[in-house]
C-alpha cells in the first residue's frame, strides 16, 4: 500500500505532456512475439509463461509491457505491436533473453486509453523531425499506474524509444 501511495504522489507531479531525453541501462526482457490473431489474453498468458523460466522475481513487482518496431511508427502503423514482454531484473541465466540496449531514448507518456496511442505517436515524430532525431530498434510502452486506478481514462503509458547512433 504504501508503494502504491509513493506512485500516486509521483504521478500527480508528473508532466505527461513532456518530451524528454534519458539515459537508459541494459535491461534483459522475456519477450513472446505477438500474433494478430491471437486474443489479447492468450498473449498475456504467453508471457507469464515464459516469465516462469526466469525465477528470482515477483510478478506484482515486475516491469512489463509491449513492443512496435521503429519501423512500424515511421510507417504509420501505430498499433502493428510485435511482442510483449517482462523485464527479468539480475537473471541467473541470459540464454533466451532479448536484450534492451543501454544507451539514450526519448521518453514521453501517453494518458488515457489505447485509443490515444496514435496521435501521441504522431507528436512524438513530430518532435523527433523538428530535432533531427532518428530513432531505431522498438519503442517500448510500459503501463505505469494501473495498480492505483479506477477509470482506464487515467491510465499512463511511457513510452521510450531508442535513438539512433546514441
Amino acid at each position: 500500500v504504501t508503494a502504491q501511495k509513493d506512485l500516486a504522489s509521483l504521478l500527480i507531479h508528473l508532466d505527461l505532456s513532456e518530451i524528454s531525453i534519458v539515459e537508459k541501462e541494459e535491461a534483459y526482457l522475456a519477450v513472446v512475439v505477438t500474433k494478430n490473431e491471437t486474443p489479447f489474453e492468450k498473449e498475456i498468458e504467453r508471457v507469464l509463461a515464459e516469465t516462469k523460466k526466469y525465477p528470482a522475481h515477483r510478478i506484482h513487482d515486475a516491469c512489463y509491457g509491449s513492443m512496435i518496431t521503429v519501423d512500424n511508427l515511421y510507417g504509420g502503423k501505430f498499433e502493428d505491436y510485435s511482442a510483449f514482454f517482462m523485464e527479468v531484473p539480475n537473471p541467473e541465466s541470459k540464454k533466451g533473453l532479448y536484450v534492451r540496449p543501454k544507451g539514450r531514448y526519448l521518453r514521453a507518456f501517453c494518458k488515457g486509453d489505447w485509443d490515444k496511442m496514435p496521435e501521441r505517436y504522431r507528436e512524438i515524430l513530430d518532435y523527433a523531425e523538428q530535432r533531427g532525431i532518428v530513432f531505431c530498434g522498438y519503442a517500448y510502452e510500459i503501463g505505469i499506474n494501473e495498480v492505483v486506478i479506477d477509470h482506464l481514462d487515467d491510465y499512463i503509458t511511457q513510452i521510450e524509444i531508442p535513438l539512433a547512433g546514441a
